[in-house]
């Protein structure tokens, strides 16, 4: 099997490992930091909200329902932002580069003196927009925010390129792997940085943040 596949730079290893970096890093942060809830794991939120429901801590439901609200609110703006720009695909991937970016910024100036319910709500709408901008690795689906899927493709591809001696489908499964890494990395510098500097240490997302707006923008360059 060999499929060669042309893909611009939005679809590219770089790209997504940075991408699964900044989600790592701001899961880790948000738990750390935001009373052990998720900006893009949902499922995680899903879960104690629903414990607590069980429990009948209407504050805990509530504080766990912030992140879900304004992550499905992320949704909206994608739907309404991808049919803005049409089918120039590269133009929608920076503009929505660009306001993950913005949002995370203000969010940086803003976490040390606010509440968390501000905070949760902007990181969940920024997992949200990245999600549903950033879907595809190289041409082949893959999650940036929440890794089951990913761990799956990975065991599968690999096993199957394996047994089947096809070289295309073990390098997207070891692709996979390194997004699994990504992630892990993300989320072992930022529970670091969390514990030692608090919400102060959200600004080191930025470093990445900035790569992926300017990987974007140079390929627009050198068009």
């Amino acid at each position: 099997m060999s499929i060669k596949k042309e893909y611009q730079v939005f679809e590219g290893l770089r790209i997504a490992t940075s991408l699964t970096f900044i989600s790592g890093y701001l899961n880790a942060f948000t738990y750390v930091t935001q009373g052990g809830r998720f900006a893009g794991i949902q499922s995680g939120n899903i879960i104690m909200l629903s414990y607590y429901l069980a429990r009948r801590d209407i504050v805990q439901v509530v504080s766990f329902l912030n992140p879900i609200f304004f992550f499905t609110i992320g949704q909206f703006v994608v739907y309404m932002t991808k049919r803005y720009f049409g089918t120039n695909k590269w133009l929608w991937h920076f503009c929505s580069s660009l306001m993950m970016s913005s949002f995370v910024l203000f969010a940086v100036m803003i976490s040390p003196f606010v509440g968390p319910f501000l905070t949760m709500a902007i990181l969940a709408f920024v997992a949200s927009i990245q999600i549903g901008t950033f879907q595809k690795l190289r041409g082949a689906p893959y999650a940036n925010v929440m890794m089951t899927g990913n761990l799956k493709n990975a065991a599968y591809l690999w096993f199957k390129g394996w047994m089947e001696n096809d070289p295309v489908l073990r390098k997207r499964g070891q692709e996979t792997i390194l997004i699994l890494i990504s992630f892990s990395t993300g989320v072992i510098v930022s529970t670091l940085l969390s514990i030692q500097f608090s919400e102060y240490s959200l600004a080191y997302v930025l470093l990445p943040a900035l790569y992926v707006n300017y990987e974007l923008w140079k390929e627009k360059s050198l068009a």
